[in-house]
């Protein structure tokens, strides 16, 4: 590998400096390949005019998502033995976490794709039916059946 092959930044390490949080490489690498984005692309080339990728604040928004669909807490892993200790930090993803990571993702794909914005409430409409009509559209009013 290149001296200069190794110094360059790519669109996976933009990524993971994007979000403060744990992400397997396999799912960035999925993000990714989502996309038709090549691992390793670097970012300067990703971000060129005229390039026909994807804007890059969509897979910011993709990694949001996958963040917010994911589990909501990780524990704390710690190990020791003889002398020898490792510990990694967990973290909790409260309700109100995970609903500024989704207006931050929904602000994306609402302003590029609109059709990818995900957990907003749908309005329905409920019918109550159809009203029976008490008068013809002279004004007469009409018979009534006592059946109905």
């Amino acid at each position: 590998m290149s001296e200069q092959a190794s110094n360059t930044y790519t669109v996976e390490d933009w990524l993971f400096g994007c979000v403060n949080f744990d992400v397997p490489a396999s799912a960035v690498t999925a993000i990714l390949a989502d996309r038709g984005v090549s691992p390793g692309t670097s970012f300067e080339a990703f971000s060129a005019a005229g390039t026909t990728l994807p804007d890059k604040r969509l897979l910011k928004a993709d990694l949001l998502k996958w963040i917010v669909l994911g589990i909501g807490k990780r524990n704390s892993v710690s190990d020791s033995d003889n002398g020898w200790s490792h510990s990694e930090g967990g973290y909790t993803l409260s309700k109100d976490d995970k609903k500024l990571l989704m207006d931050e993702a929904n602000a994306i794909y609402d302003e590029l794709e609109p059709d990818s914005t995900f957990g907003k409430k749908r309005t329905r409409l409920h019918s109550l039916g159809i009203m029976p009509a008490q008068r013809d559209t002279d004004g007469t009013p009409l018979p009534r059946n006592p059946a109905w």
